[in-house]
């Protein structure tokens, strides 16, 4: 499927105009007698392949006009399903009420026409002439053929029409399904009162699963309150439950867009989940639930599985300790509270700065912190590790190669370039590709299947620092990677390349193959990195000894963050 192009499309002695609707941005128009506004014009793209189609949504009207000299007979041409609409109607206007009726054929010049039939569906222009007739076009050259004593030009488009996303979904409890909803199925709040209830212990999980597959969604958003987490776009999502009481559980959006690089006709429906969840007294532990991690403002913050009972005077149970280097020490904790923003987190406030290149460590000792159920929250003796706050990526560039071109010679890739040749019997080495991806719609493909797998190109950055170049210090450089299955590759090296040379060299040997893996490496930057900095990726035969064969992995989200030295 290739995007479309706002054009003409120029047929010769044949004129064919075709105005699309429905789009909010063209929401005021009105169906013209006379079409006189070439902004408004669609047509095939020149490069596509012969059964290359019109993407759009259900329910969208074009009007096509046949402004063809000459020719014998006319006729527009459609599928049972869709229909012809008559004149004068708006953009604001019910369409079903303008329908003229079943007929599929009209010999009028100008037809607009009701998509309702959903699928891919054909709208074939037949026209007939005394003479041969031959022009070229921006759909490529049009012919006529005889038949019998006439002339015929048979042309068809076609039009792939998404239909209406209508949301399934089932929720579960421990693998048992506790509510169904079909696609067809519509849920309102309107009937709450007899909403099924479902019983969960506090800190306890239900399973969101969409099953929807009407209207050929891309994606899906849950959006459930006063639970964690409050929102997922997971296929199936694990939501818990933590504060006692009853609530709604919430509801489902789903959406048609951009996926994988493809521009689907836009799209999306929500439907309201008719369940209740009440959360009970849990006869669980009352414990940390997952990590431990530092705030941009150098709070520790952590959950706990279940709501929080207010406490004070709870600071001497918990010891903190940092290590860094030849510091090592415990560091008081001034404050320690339920948070603010979510019942169900504690928060520790420290008597010292701490920085993300410290190694820090929370225990706790037993006190009285107490859940709202009246369960004593549990210890943890053994010390658990801090997850550090770093700051955002600095890098501005083509970071995650989501920018394209149509360059070979910078793989596909904005802000790329590939070092010596980049071609080889299969394709290219170095290559952008929609194919896989940690995050957004793109990556970098290596690929080799030569009997030495590791050529001289490599792929580098030219916009590397910019726009503001790199401060002198110590960073976290990082990467994502994704090896695939039966790949022995063993290595790779990075470059930065001024204002000195800095490589790294990437062990991959005991690397997971088949799914994606972030790496990650401490960079020291001596000066200050200037705007024209190169980032270099080789992959070479001297970091690989006995690799032969096809190789071929992904390389996405090249990250540079700031790391915080100790004093």
């Amino acid at each position: 499927m290739k995007n479309k192009i706002i054009k003409k499309i120029i047929l010769g002695t044949l004129l064919l105009l075709a105005v699309v609707s429905c789009t909010s941005e063209y929401a005021d128009y009105t169906a013209p007698d006379e079409i006189n506004d070439t902004s408004w014009m669609i047509g095939l793209d020149p490069n596509a392949s012969g059964d290359d189609r019109f993407s759009i949504n259900i329910d969208t009207y074009i009007s096509f006009l046949d402004l063809s000299q000459g020719q014998k007979e006319h006729r527009w041409i459609i599928e049972k399903g869709n229909f012809f609409l008559k004149e004068r109607f708006t953009a604001a206007d019910s369409l079903p009420l303008f329908i003229k009726n079943n007929d599929t054929v009209t010999k009028n010049a100008k037809a607009h026409v009701f998509f309702r039939k959903k699928g891919v569906n054909k709208i074939r222009l037949f026209n007939t002439y005394n003479a041969p007739v031959t022009n070229k076009t921006s759909i490529g050259t049009l012919t006529s053929v005889k038949v019998g004593n006439q002339w015929v030009i048979d042309t068809t488009f076609t039009f792939d029409v998404y239909g209406h996303i209508k949301p399934s979904f089932k929720i579960l409890q421990a693998g048992t399904e506790k509510l169904v909803v079909t696609a067809d199925e519509l849920t309102s709040i309107k009937n709450k009162d007899s909403w099924p209830i479902v019983e969960v212990e506090a800190g306890g999980s239900l399973t969101y699963q969409d099953l929807t597959t009407e209207g050929r969604p891309t994606s899906r958003r849950w959006q459930v309150e006063n639970a964690s987490p409050l929102s997922s776009n997971l296929k199936e999502a694990t939501i818990k439950f933590f504060k006692l009481g009853t609530y709604d559980a919430g509801n489902i959006t789903v959406l048609r867009g951009v996926s994988e690089g493809i521009n689907y006709p836009t799209a999306s429906t929500t439907k309201i989940i008719p369940l209740k969840v009440k959360v009970i007294k849990s006869n669980q532990p009352f414990a940390i639930n997952g990590q431990i991690k530092e705030t941009k403002e150098e709070v520790l913050r952590f959950q706990v599985t279940g709501e929080l009972a207010p406490f004070t005077a709870q600071e001497s149970f918990f010891t903190v300790n940092v290590a860094n280097g030849t510091f090592n020490q415990n560091i008081s904790v001034t404050n320690a509270k339920v948070s603010e923003t979510d019942a169900t987190f504690i928060e520790l406030t420290l008597d010292q700065p701490i920085y993300n290149s410290d190694i820090i460590t929370v225990n706790y000792a037993g006190g009285t912190i107490m859940s709202s159920d009246e369960r004593t929250l549990e210890s943890f003796t053994t010390p658990i590790k801090v997850v550090p706050y770093f700051g955002n990526n600095i890098l501005s560039f083509n970071k995650g190669f989501e920018d394209a071109t149509t360059s070979a010679n910078s793989a596909f890739a904005s802000t790329y370039w590939v070092g010596n040749t980049n071609s080889h019997g299969a394709g290219f080495y170095y290559e952008r590709t929609t194919d896989k991806f940690a995050s957004g719609s793109a990556s970098m493909k290596f690929e080799s299947t030569d009997t030495t797998p590791f050529p001289t190109p490599f792929i580098s950055s030219n916009a590397f620092a910019a726009p503001d170049g790199i401060p002198a210090g110590t960073y976290s450089m990082s990467l994502k990677l994704f090896i695939e299955s039966g790949s022995d590759i063993k290595a790779f090296r990075t470059i930065v390349n001024k204002p000195t040379w800095v490589q790294r060299d990437w062990n991959l040997e005991s690397i997971e193959r088949g799914k994606w893996i972030e790496l990650k490496q401490e960079i020291v930057f001596t000066g200050d990195v200037p705007t024209d900095a190169s980032f270099q990726l080789r992959i070479l035969s001297s970091l690989n000894p006995g690799v032969t064969g096809a190789q071929k992995l992904y390389i996405d989200d090249i990250s540079i963050v700031a790391i915080e030295l100790r004093p």
